[in-house]
């Protein structure tokens, strides 16, 4: 592998790592109800279809889809990380 790809990717998995981080001293208070869960998960996906449709049809743009799917990562981790 290339190793500026390397960088990159590494890149990526911070950001999502920070992003987590963040989310949990924002919001110390997951829910333990895996439903809960996954509606903030869900939301957060919303979050980046809105944002893809913002990109194609409203001048939105790339830099707002990554920091959505960023955030979308980081509910994924957390979801992941609060299985019982």
């Amino acid at each position: 592998m290339e190793l500026n790809s390397e960088l990159d990717r590494l890149r990526k998995y911070s950001s999502i790592e920070a992003e987590l981080k963040r989310a949990e001293i924002l919001h110390p208070d997951y829910p333990t109800d895996m439903f809960r869960q996954v509606a903030i998960l869900n939301e957060e996906s919303g979050e980046v279809t809105k944002s893809v449709l913002d990109y194609h049809y409203e001048g939105g743009s790339l830099e707002h889809i990554q920091e959505e799917l960023i955030q979308t990562a980081a509910m994924c981790m957390r979801m992941l990380m609060n299985l019982p």
